[in-house]
Parts: structure tokens; sequence; C-alpha cells
């Protein structure tokens, strides 16, 4: 009984591990920033849009003053992104200022997707979504591709973040670590899962 207990936990961690390094494995070490068309939204579409960015919790861990809060959402970059043939999302991105770091990098994001023309907040940096736009991914869960977050951390080295939508939410299933060599060749190193 007992060796059949230690048999059962093992196959499951394989799997567990076979799964996180399943992700990875599919995500190219190349980037190429996926296509983002620049999204003109009615003023009824602008209003709702701000509501939710307005909202508490909206910036996550950065903290802005409202006053910054106010200039982000009115300066935010706004871009439809391809994550699925049905269903209209948007992805805006926070302008230079509270919400960027220094270096433009790295900066806080939404995911907002439209439903009969009202907008659902389902992903923002509260849920962890900031970096910048690192790739989309073709699996889909809930009819929402993947999408892979990256975020800098020097010239050889960014972080991967790795999103999927759960039916309301984009949620992180996985972090990576994307290292460079000195010939440019390119390794993606899975984080091991949090405790």
């Amino acid at each position: 009984m007992r060796f059949g207990i230690i048999l059962a936990a093992a196959l499951c961690a394989a799997f567990a591990a076979a799964q996180s390094g399943g992700i990875w494995s599919q995500v190219s070490t190349t980037y190429n920033r996926p296509q983002t068309p620049a999204a003109t939204l009615s003023d009824a579409q602008q209003k709702a849009v701000s509501q939710l960015l307005h909202s508490p919790g909206a910036f996550g861990d950065w903290d802005c003053p409202r006053e910054e809060v106010n200039a982000a959402v009115k300066n935010a970059r706004y871009e439809w992104i391809p994550v699925s043939d049905g269903q209209n999302v948007l992805l805006v991105e926070s302008p230079a200022g509270c919400a960027r770091g220094g270096q433009g990098a790295n900066g806080a994001m939404w995911l907002i997707l439209f439903r009969g023309g009202i907008p659902t907040l389902i992903a923002s940096p509260k849920l962890g979504f900031s970096g910048w736009l690192f790739a989309i991914q073709p699996t889909a869960s809930h009819g929402l591709c993947d999408i892979v977050l990256g975020w800098h951390m020097g010239a050889r080295e960014s972080g991967l973040n790795y999103f999927r939508f759960d039916g309301n939410t984009y949620q992180s299933v996985g972090s990576a670590t994307l290292t460079f060599d000195e010939n440019e060749n390119g390794k993606i190193e899975p984080n091991p899962a949090a405790k």
C-alpha cells in the first residue's frame, strides 16, 4: 500500500514537472513583438475603460498618486490583441510615468474583453500582468490564446511569465528566465514552482 502511494506521488510530481516545462518548450527565445493594431475607441468605450482602470486596485503594486493615474489612463496605449477570432480584446499599456519603469520596458498592462459592447477587465497588474508583451501562443483556453509577458532584468536576461485564461481572468501558470550567451543564443529555464 505504501509503495503504491509513493509511486502515485512520484508520477504526479513527474507529470507536474512535465506540464511546467511543456509550456516553455513551445515559447520561442526570439522576440518578435506580436502585431497589435492601434485601437480607436468610441466615447462610450473610452469612458467605460477609464472607469475600469480607475477602479480600486486596478494598478496593483504600481503605487501611483491619483493625478498620475489620471494621466496614465488618459495617455495609455490602446491596441487590439489577437487572442481570439470571435471576441474583441483590448490591450492597454501604461505610458511613461509612475506605472512604467525608468528604462521604459516594464510597465503596467491590462486586458479588457468586450462582450456585447460591455468591457470586462480580464488581466491587470493586480494579477501580475505587467512588463511587456513577449508572445501570443497558439495554445488557447476558454477561447483565448495564452500570453507570455517579459520583464526586462538586464542586457542578457529577462523574466518571462506565462498567462492562461481560466474563463474569467488571465492567471499566471508559470515563470521562467530567458538568458542569452555571448553568441546571442537564448535559453529558457523554468523557475521552480513557488511553495
